[in-house]
């Protein structure tokens, strides 16, 4: 039964970076090649609705992130010491997910 779970959840994944901009941005940093470039603008694509919105004063990566839930602030927070890995310009977007974001609520985590 995790199967379906792990599909519907890498769909919201894809969809919540194609809602907000951030999917361009990824595959930039991650120089991916065009084939894979494709794959997930295809997928990403048709379920745009299905991803969450964000907070629209972040820029486009931050606020995926941040729409995503903790997992992925922190994912972010480790990308962000690592411009060799991501560059500086992504690296430097999410430096605000270091220091700059409200505490996340309990209940929710």
């Amino acid at each position: 039964m995790r199967g379906p779970h792990n599909i519907i959840r890498l769909i919201r994944t894809g969809a919540t970076l194609e809602r907000t901009g951030a999917m361009n941005v990824v595959l930039d940093a991650f120089e991916a090649p065009p084939a894979l470039r494709f794959i997930a603008k295809a997928l990403g694509k048709p379920f745009q609705f299905l991803g969450y919105k964000g907070d629209p004063t972040m820029p486009p990566a931050t606020r995926a992130l941040t729409a995503l839930g903790p997992a992925y602030i922190k994912f972010g927070q480790i990308l962000s010491t690592r411009p060799d890995v991501v560059g500086n310009e992504l690296a430097e977007q999410l430096r605000v997910l270091q220091d700059k974001l409200p505490p996340f609520p309990v209940e929710i985590a």
